[in-house]
């Protein structure tokens, strides 16, 4: 028996609430691989935005005890 037909078999026996779900489930699910499918397609470009984005020197520097409690003092 294949992964379709055990699928059907076990769909006849749900009640209708149920299937209906599931029809959303499987719409969701291909909506959402038809659209990630969608943003692989196009080609980047490296150095596009040179210059444009910095980052700071004390960037990896640890943040004060301040900031994660929250004194604004």
């Amino acid at each position: 028996m294949t992964t379709l037909e055990m699928i059907v078999s076990e769909l006849n026996s749900v009640p209708k609430p149920v299937l209906e779900e599931v029809l959303s489930f499987i719409r969701s699910a291909k909506n959402k691989n038809m659209q990630s499918d969608k943003k692989t397609n196009f080609q980047r470009t490296a150095g596009l935005h040179e210059g444009q984005v910095w980052i700071s020197d004390d960037f990896n520097d640890s943040l004060s005890d301040e900031f994660w409690l929250g004194d604004d003092n």
